[in-house]
């Protein structure tokens, strides 16, 4: 089968290797759709600094935002069948240790991710991939498989909106217009969030957020951040505020725009040590930080609103490749960045 290795920092290859054997309890699953991850670019340009112990250990099999269906299945198996449509969780847990047995698998004492950092668990830039069933999920046949693809960037922007606890009566703000960021507002808007602020650079992707249910849009670049959020607040800023940015020079108006005793979600990484960050806004205010990252048991929830009809999450699916053409879609995710939301590649 064909493996998309990010071989060494700078240096992308399609290797052949062989398909996996499933074991008594793993799923092999032939991969249909694999998005771009901004983490997947940082990996391949040897740029990624997330910290002692999380360092890529090359040649990574990169991909972790997969969709496919079910070639085979392993003896001991018991929830999924030959066929299914299925996507699964991005971190690997072994449900046995401390933590697992705490119900806190994205803790797992042996926990691998899938396709990213340490020594991480082959990911879904191939032909095939295999998992563990307890990673699986079944996706619903009215749920196109491309969608499903997404909701591994949605359900790290609404695990942090779900941590951070919302209701009718809820302002949020959301600075960033990436796939975590619109996925995760998108799927708190389809569950009743009162109303979706959301500020971005871009008109194009300004207008996809519009499409997935943003009340209001501020263009960073003709308006003032602040300013505009008070004016729609009324001075009061928001209860939650959501920065997917990962910019250090916009850290400190998140925390300015939370009002008092609300909520800052931070899905993203900063990668660096960040200096003058006037975090007295927080404290003062009594104000909590929410760190967001990809976690289980939060993708059935999102398949259960896509399944209903009450989400849909395909205008962030902007820009496609074949996987004989995964090169370019790699370079496509700078290229396009005036207006792209997700790169995604078909293997179908």
């Amino acid at each position: 089968m064909k493996v998309l290795l990010a071989y060494a920092p700078g240096e992308l290859r399609v290797v052949e290797m062989e398909k996996p054997t499933p074991g008594p309890r793993d799923i092999l699953c032939k991969v249909a759709h694999c998005g771009v991850c901004a983490t997947d670019i940082a990996i391949m340009k040897g740029i990624l600094n997330l910290g002692k112990g999380n360092e890529p250990i090359y040649p990574v099999r990169l991909g972790h935002e997969w969709s496919g269906t079910v070639e085979a299945v392993g003896s001991k198996t018991w929830r999924i069948q030959k066929g299914d449509h299925v996507i699964s969780d991005t971190g690997y847990f072994c449900g046995e240790c401390e933590m697992c047995k705490r119900g806190q698998y994205q803790s797992c004492l042996n926990g691998r991710a899938v396709g990213t950092t340490g020594n991480c668990w082959p990911g879904g830039f191939a032909e095939y991939i295999m998992v563990p069933e307890r990673m699986i999920y079944r996706v619903p046949d009215s749920v196109p498989l491309d969608v499903a693809a997404l909701i591994e960037p949605t359900s790290i922007g609404y695990y942090g909106l779900e941590r951070a606890g919302f209701d009718a009566t809820t302002t949020l703000l959301v600075i960033g217009t990436g796939p975590i960021s619109l996925g995760g507002m998108a799927v708190a808007k389809a569950m009743g969030i009162g109303r979706t602020i959301v500020a971005g650079r871009k008109d194009a992707k300004l207008a996809i957020a519009r499409q997935l249910g943003a009340d209001v849009c501020i263009n960073m670049t003709r308006e003032n951040l602040t300013e505009a959020v008070m004016r729609e607040t009324g001075g009061r800023g928001c209860e939650i505020v959501m920065d997917s940015t990962g910019a250090p020079s916009l850290i400190n108006d998140a925390m300015e725009l939370v009002r008092g005793s609300g909520k800052l979600v931070i899905p993203a990484f900063y990668e660096q040590e960040l200096n003058h960050v006037m975090l007295d806004r927080i404290i003062a205010r009594n104000c909590m930080i929410i760190g967001a990252a990809g976690t289980p048991n939060i993708a059935d929830k999102v398949l259960a609103l896509l399944e209903r009809g009450r989400l849909d999450l395909s205008p962030m699916l902007t820009d496609r490749f074949p996987f004989s053409q995964v090169e370019e879609a790699f370079a496509a995710v700078t290229e396009r960045n005036e207006s792209r939301i997700k790169v995604m590649v078909d293997f179908e």
